[in-house]
Parts: structure tokens; sequence; C-alpha cells
């Protein structure tokens, strides 16, 4: 009886120890981080995978180069100093008797108009890659991307169909327009 109540209790504290340590929080990129960073990597990988196809010159990859490279350099500057607001909001909140809530929201105020900045700082790098493209180029590039969602979700389809037959005659979205 006691082997038996020794060994449960030691095989207990096994599984929760062994839990706990699985429990870790995971590290993540700050969101502005990844998703411009994301896309403007793709958009230049896609460029130089499909230069030739695109007929898309060595001095426009070029240009889009250096784009994306400066808007990575004002990207890094604004997530620096961002991460710099939070340290300087974390210090302000740590006395709760003595709150400054005209500093709190400045600091508030000012990491969100970086954010802002960042967001419309993007759409403009799109703006000016298109501008760096010829009409037809981009028309390429389009039907390129259109080519491949439709792909993908073909893909996706064929992939629910086999983990669950039963989908096999509900799904027939392929007639979608992009």
């Amino acid at each position: 009886m006691k082997k038996g109540l020794t060994l449960m209790v030691i095989f207990s504290f096994l599984v929760l120890s062994a839990a706990s340590s699985f429990a870790q929080p995971q590290q993540r990129m700050p969101r502005a981080k990844r998703t411009f960073d994301r896309s403007q990597n793709r958009i230049l990988g896609v460029l130089k995978a499909n230069q030739e196809e695109l007929n898309i010159t060595d001095e426009q990859i070029e240009q889009v180069q250096n784009l994306v490279f400066s808007f990575k350099e004002k990207t890094i500057k604004r997530t620096s100093e961002n991460s710099l607001n939070r340290v300087e909001l974390q210090k302000l909140m740590q006395d709760h008797e003595n709150l400054d809530y005209g500093k709190i929201e400045a600091i508030l105020s000012k990491t969100s108009a970086a954010r802002n900045e960042m967001f419309i700082e993007g759409l403009k790098l799109k703006e000016e890659i298109n501008n760096v493209l010829t009409p037809e180029q981009q028309e390429a590039l389009k039907a390129k991307a259109r080519d491949g969602i439709r792909s993908r979700v073909r893909n996706l389809r064929d992939r629910l169909q086999q983990r669950n037959p039963r989908l096999k005659n509900r799904l027939h979205y392929t007639n979608f327009r992009l």
C-alpha cells in the first residue's frame, strides 16, 4: 500500500513538472515588424524570382531594393523608439499611488502616432514600388498573385477533402473571382 502511494506521488510529481516545463511563454516579435517586414521581403523575392517572366530590369530591382531597405531602416528606428516608450511607460506605472496620467497619455499617444506613421509609410512604399514598375508589369504581377491564391485555395480544399471525405461534394468554391 505504501509503495503504491509513494509511486503515485512520484509519478504525479513527474507529470506536473513535465507539464510546467512546456508551459514557458513564447517569444514574439513586435506586431508591426512581423507584418511589414514579411510583406516587403516577399515582394522583393517575388520580383527577383520572376524577373525574366515579368521583364523586370536589374535597375528596377535595385530601385525596389533601395526602397525596401530605406523602409526597413525607418521601421527599425520607430520600433526602437516604441520600445523605449514602453520602458518609460513601465517606469511610470511602477508608482501606483502617484500616477501621472498626463505623461502616460503623452507616451501612449506618441506610440500610437508612431504606429500610424509606420502604417502610412507601408502604404507609401507599396505605391512607390508600383511607380517603379510599368503598367504591364503591374498587371502581370497581379495576375501571378491571383493564380497563386487560387492554387493555394485548391490545395487547401484538396487537403480538407482528403482528411474528411464527407466534404468532397460540399467544397466546390473554385469559381470565385479575385
